[in-house]
């Protein structure tokens, strides 16, 4: 004798959305609980990355830092990130310059960089932030493609440092490098920051 069939009690449409509600929130729940142990378990730091996703609180204490950061070392040496706001020659736009303490000259590219002679010394004239300056040639160097570059010494101000730096000239090159010239015996390099100096007046 054959059975009859038995059909399974159909589910409805609304039945199956509320099913899948549940689902989500469950999901939800638990992605919110991994995202809460991985923000407890960050550690405070400077990275931008971190700070950035962080927790308010985090990034908070992350600003806090950032302001009590020692700009002086127990010596009186300058304490220098990998970048600095710097005053160069009389302008008034500030620059940011690259610290870079395994370079041994520090560089600035000008434009429309031109030799001449005036009493029978090697000048330069060249505009800078929208200005021409001239200046006598101290030395010559050579740029690694053997270019002969002129060497100047320029005004710069770098939070309360206020010095004639030795720059090459780079003809239509941008910015600014501060080599170990600039930093032997006033200051050290802590490249893990940025902008640790005051900007200068």
């Amino acid at each position: 004798m054959t059975k009859p069939l038995a059909f399974a009690p159909m589910v409805t449409a609304a039945e199956m959305q509320a099913a899948a509600k549940a689902q989500t929130a469950t999901a939800e729940k638990k992605a919110s609980k991994i995202k809460k142990q991985a923000v407890v378990n960050t550690d405070v730091t400077t990275d931008k990355i971190t700070a950035s996703t962080a927790s308010a609180k985090l990034a908070a204490v992350d600003h806090k830092q950032k302001a009590t950061t020692k700009k002086t070392t127990k010596d009186g040496m300058l304490i220098l990130g990998h970048h600095e706001w710097v005053l160069i020659l009389s302008g008034t736009k500030y620059i940011s310059a690259y610290i870079d303490p395994k370079s041994a000259t520090s560089r600035i590219g000008v434009k429309d960089l031109v030799e001449f002679e005036r009493d029978g010394d090697n000048w330069v004239k060249f505009h800078f932030q929208a200005k021409e300056y001239k200046y006598p040639v101290k030395s010559w160097s050579k740029s690694e493609d053997k270019k002969r570059l002129p060497v100047v010494s320029l005004r710069t101000k770098l939070g309360d440092r206020n010095d004639e730096v030795v720059y090459q000239l780079i003809n239509g090159g941008n910015g600014v490098v501060l080599g170990e010239n600039f930093m032997r015996d006033i200051a050290i390099q802590n490249n893990q920051r940025k902008y640790i100096q005051p900007r200068a007046k």
